[in-house]
């Protein structure tokens, strides 16, 4: 076995823990923000006891939509950023789209990293999975508590 290869792939597996690790505690925080953001308004709307407008449930679910989003292009940037950082590209724009079409799985492949760091981008890839499946939970959630406080619960 290659030694080079097993020495570079270690580096890899660690560059991506730290950047995963990041990438949760982004996560963390986001998540707990749209929580206490949603408790509040559940908390004020359950309190007054009128009927929910639909424009009300409309703009409930924008606001944990656009945290989601936020949430996401951060931890897109924060990839991208990782990219720069260890001389795959030159400039922010082409990792961050590079990052993006790793994140969301799309892999065009129309941008490549050099070998041995192309491994970063699948791992993203994964990592974008885990993400953004938590992400979709989310308005599901809110969905239902929407319809809970519209049934008077």
């Amino acid at each position: 076995m290659n030694t080079q290869f097993l020495k570079d792939t270690e580096n890899i597996f660690a560059i991506a823990a730290v950047i995963f690790i990041l990438i949760q505690v982004v996560q963390a925080i986001t998540t707990t923000l749209l929580i206490t953001v949603l408790s509040k308004i559940y908390s004020q709307i359950s309190r007054s006891r009128q009927p929910l407008q639909w424009w009300t449930r409309a703009i409930i679910f924008s606001i944990a939509l656009l945290m989601l989003l936020i949430n996401s292009l951060i931890q897109v940037g924060i990839w991208a950023t990782s990219f720069v950082m260890i001389g795959q590209f030159t400039n922010y724009r082409d990792a961050f789209y590079h990052s993006a079409v790793n994140f969301a799985s799309l892999g065009y492949g129309d941008i490549v990293m050099d070998s041995p760091w192309r491994l970063l981008g699948a791992l993203e890839a994964i990592s974008g999975i885990l993400m953004l499946g938590l992400a979709t939970a989310t308005p599901s959630n809110v969905f239902s508590r929407l319809m809970r406080l519209e049934r008077g619960g």
